[in-house]
């Protein structure tokens, strides 16, 4: 089956839902702009649509990790930052 990276937002009382790669994680609204800024700029970053939907996959286990952790439901600031510091190798060369 075919499906495409996934990126999809929505709110709700002070917390953001996003979808990626079919997991629907929820993120206070304060880091929410950060996340999505991040990812963006991965996803843009990934060439072929192969690599896009394995790094959709990875990025998804590894937020859930992150929430496993630290035996969370909701994504913080501290798993964002987190998160953004395993991930800065797919991110395009400045």
């Amino acid at each position: 089956m075919f499906t495409q990276p996934t990126l999809y937002l929505g709110t709700m009382n002070g917390q953001n839902k996003i979808t990626i790669s079919g997991v629907v994680f929820y993120i206070e609204e304060e880091c929410c702009k950060l996340l999505t800024d991040h990812l963006n700029i991965i996803y843009s970053s990934s060439s072929a649509i192969n690599r896009k939907l394995t790094v959709d996959e990875q990025m998804a286990e590894m937020l859930l990790d992150e929430l496993r952790e630290e035996g969370k439901q909701v994504i913080t600031n501290k798993e964002v930052v987190h998160f953004i510091e395993r991930t800065r190798n797919l991110r395009k060369p400045d």
